[in-house]
């Protein structure tokens, strides 16, 4: 089996995993259907912590690279990379205007507060307490990229609570495409979100407030979208002013 190279100094090792990973991929060391090493070996192979080693296979895994199993022989392994172009061009999409912040409006705000409604009154003692764990672990960390996982993550558990599959398959893909989209067009260590308002979505679902649950969902998306608007208008300057530089 390959193995791989320490990872150097680095501001962001994070960053530098996804890349050295993903390098290893693309050049064909890992072909689609392998698995790669465990997590405790990556770590050791790279140089760097486990918690870095995990973000980055979740990383890599929201990019259409890798499957995560689970079971007895559950790990990383490579998947089938004929569908990487929409990953991969991503932010060339954004700057064609092909994706937009208001594309992601129309579907979450029109989803979203009916999918945390159904949460309110469907939601499973199991839910809850993956709800609170996962606040928990927000609060307890300073990692902002880490943050950003998470907020996703707690949008995906909404789905999952509502009781309906549907929505659980739509929630997860409506939040990769979120969580790739803010990577794209914000800086890693700004966090655009209220961080009570998950706090209160939570707090609602849990007193079965299914009206208060929805308007809250609503008005935190409605503040997320429009931070994201602003976000995405300087992103598309500077992309431009560095296209029309290199011309």
């Amino acid at each position: 089996m390959p193995t791989f190279d320490r990872i150097g100094r680095s501001k962001n090792l994070y960053e530098q995993a996804v890349k050295t990973i993903k390098d290893a991929i693309l050049s064909g060391r890992y072909r689609s259907g392998e698995s790669l090493p465990n997590e405790t070996a990556l770590a050791e192979q790279l140089g760097v912590s486990r918690p870095v080693v995990r973000e980055a296979l979740k990383s890599l895994q929201s990019r259409g690279l890798l499957e995560v199993r689970r079971g007895t022989k559950g790990g990383a392994y490579v998947k089938e990379l004929d569908h990487l172009a929409f990953g991969e061009d991503f932010a060339d999409l954004i700057r064609l205007r092909a994706i937009t912040v208001e594309h992601m409006a129309q579907a979450r705000l029109f989803l979203e507060p009916e999918i945390i409604r159904l949460a309110a009154m469907n939601a499973t003692h199991q839910d809850l307490a993956d709800m609170e764990e996962l606040l928990s672990e927000y609060r307890a960390t300073s990692d902002k990229d880490k943050q950003v996982s998470l907020n996703a993550v707690f949008h995906k558990l909404l789905g999952r609570a509502s009781g309906n599959p549907l929505y659980s398959i739509l929630m997860e893909t409506i939040m990769d495409f979120t969580e790739r989209f803010v990577r794209t067009i914000k800086p890693v260590t700004r966090i655009i979100h209220n961080d009570s308002e998950h706090r209160e979505m939570f707090e609602a679902i849990k007193d079965r407030n299914s009206g208060r649950a929805a308007e809250i969902a609503r008005r935190h998306i409605a503040d997320i979208v429009d931070k994201m608007r602003k976000l995405e208008g300087t992103y598309l300057e500077l992309t431009h002013g560095h296209s029309m530089n290199a011309e």
